[in-house]
């Protein structure tokens, strides 16, 4: 049998990660998202295959979501064709979490 390392290469090091907080995309240009259209499966309150199933309100349900500009504010196009639209929530101070995502920052 090989021998054993009484030290792993790697062992004890140490990484610093810094999460930073940045504001979701346009999905269509790339630009500061200020609208979030989320949709929903066909018959979601009865589909056990989406997100309100089961659901008196379905509003706040999604089982998709697009990020948009104000340019592009009107265009609800699903992502996926099974897809209906549900809800628009626009990045104001009540929805701001939903445009923040956490991004890993190593430092080395």
């Amino acid at each position: 049998m090989d021998e054993t390392l009484e030290k792993l290469p790697g062992e004890d090091e140490i990484k610093t990660i810094i999460k930073k907080h940045i504001r979701q995309e346009c999905d269509i240009c790339g630009e500061v998202a200020h609208y979030k259209h989320t949709y929903l499966l066909p018959n979601a309150r009865r589909n056990p295959a989406s997100r309100a199933y089961g659901r008196d309100d379905c509003s706040w349900s999604e089982d998709a979501c697009r990020f948009v500009c104000k340019e592009h504010k009107d265009d609800m196009t699903p992502p996926r064709e099974d897809l209906s639209w549900c809800s628009t929530f626009p990045a104001s101070k009540g929805f701001a979490h939903m445009f923040l995502e956490w991004v890993d920052w190593e430092i080395k």
